[in-house]
This record gives C-alpha cells, sequence and structure tokens, in this order.
C-alpha cells in the first residue's frame, strides 16, 4: 500500500489530524451550546474533535494493513458521522 498521500507521509497526515483536533479540544462553538443538552451538547462540543481523532486513526492504520482488510474504514465512517452530526447539531437545530 502506499505510504503518501499527495507526496506527504500519512504520518504526517496523522499528526496534523491529531494537532487539529488538539484546537478544537480548546476552541469549540460554544456560543451554539447554550441552553441546550444531552446529544446535541455533546454533538456541539466534542463532534469535530472526535472528526479529527477518527481520521487521524484512520489515516495512522492504513500503512499497517492491506488494502483488502483495511480497519480504519469503519473508523472514517465513523468520523463522517460524527462530523455530520456535528453540523446539523450547530446550524440546524434550534
Amino acid at each position: 500500500m502506499n505510504e503518501r498521500f499527495l507526496g506527504v507521509p500519512l504520518i504526517f497526515w496523522g499528526i496534523g489530524c491529531l494537532a487539529v483536533a488538539l484546537v478544537w479540544v480548546f476552541v469549540w462553538p460554544a456560543e451554539r451550546a447554550v441552553g441546550v443538552g444531552g446529544l446535541r451538547w455533546f454533538l456541539i462540543r466534542w463532534g469535530h474533535t472526535l472528526t479529527w481523532i477518527c481520521l487521524a486513526a484512520c489515516v495512522l492504520c492504513a500503512p499497517a494493513v492491506s488494502r483488502n482488510s483495511y480497519p480504519g474504514r469503519p473508523v472514517g465512517l465513523l468520523g463522517l458521522a460524527a462530523y455530520i452530526g456535528f453540523l446539523g447539531a450547530t446550524f440546524i437545530g434550534s
């Protein structure tokens, strides 16, 4: 399996994803979470961070396995679901 994406080693992409996740731990749309609770609050607070952590896990496990048995696919799809949930909770809910 190719261990580069756009000419950059996957380890650097994974580290970049983790760095963005770390930023989202501290920078988040708190004004959108005022007066909400439950799942919506969780998605607003942690949805984007979870997305970047899933992307990092997906990228970092890519070099270790073959394309046919890639365990990163479900993690990548979880990241997509987290991002869709984040967008929905942040911009669609009232």
